[in-house]
């Protein structure tokens, strides 16, 4: 059973459970008093003409709470001020016993999120409260995570809705239900996006990392790539381009 469901369970799959459970649980607090909009998988234009994609927005009275899914399991280690995080899982045994550790570099989800909510701002030409909220799935254990940013908070999807609410409950509405619907209108277009729009985002994400970032091991380029075999199979990831002779990795 376990054989079947690696071949046919998909990190595509695992994310949208992710984004997933986030919309059902702000969906069982709609109804105390928040009455929220909700949006998923929003791909708002940019002023160069790429696109920029977020996992779920939730708009309410007290302002858009813009929240970044990441479904990773094993340990989380990260700084607000380090480009990349990491995340360690246990992945079994080698042949002769000792245990195997696999490392997932992925970027800094704070400085991800950060840059979501400005392209919203200058998409939606509006200035009004957004929170940052970078929710991680309840399988994986925050070891180390330092930070300090105002309105960016990370949590587990088990502590989501506590957190929620007390962000809630410390600021006051600035909306009305009127303006909340409008804003609603004005993004709930993006969501409806077709194959092309899709497959150009990740064309626009390999190109900027083949043009602009170099691996910070040994200084070569870093390509998109992916996974072949293993757990990740069939998942993209950013690899240094000399590969064997560096092995940096990075989770998109």
């Amino acid at each position: 059973m376990g054989i079947i469901k690696d071949l046919f369970v998909t990190p595509k799959m695992i994310g949208a459970w992710g984004e997933r459970e986030i919309v059902n649980k702000l969906k069982l607090i709609n109804p105390f008093g928040k009455n929220g909009k909700i949006l998923r998988n929003i791909y708002i234009p940019k002023e160069d003409g790429s696109t920029a994609e977020i996992d779920v927005v939730y708009i309410t009275t007290k302002g858009l709470f813009v929240i970044e899914s990441k479904n990773f399991s094993g340990y989380i280690f990260g700084n607000e001020n380090n480009r990349n995080w990491t995340a360690t899982l246990y992945a079994g045994k080698t042949w002769y016993g000792a245990k195997k550790v696999e490392k997932h570099h992925f970027y800094n989800p704070i400085w991800q999120n950060h840059s979501h909510i400005n392209v919203l701002k200058k998409y939606l030409k509006m200035n009004i409260p957004m929170f940052s909220i970078v929710v991680f799935s309840s399988q994986c254990e925050i070891k180390e995570l330092v930070i300090e940013h105002e309105n960016a908070y990370i949590c587990k999807a088990d502590t989501f809705l506590t957190l929620l609410q007390g962000i809630w409950n410390a600021y006051p509405c600035i909306l009305d239900d009127l303006q909340v619907y409008s804003i609603y209108e004005q993004l709930e277009p993006l969501t409806n996006q077709d194959r092309a729009i899709k497959e150009k985002h990740i064309a626009e994400v390999r190109a900027r990392l083949e043009s602009e970032e170099k691996c910070p091991l040994c200084g070569g380029q870093l390509v998109l790539r992916t996974a072949r075999q293993g757990t990740n199979a069939g998942h993209q990831f950013v690899g240094c381009s000399n590969y064997p002779r560096c092995r940096y990795t990075r989770n998109l």
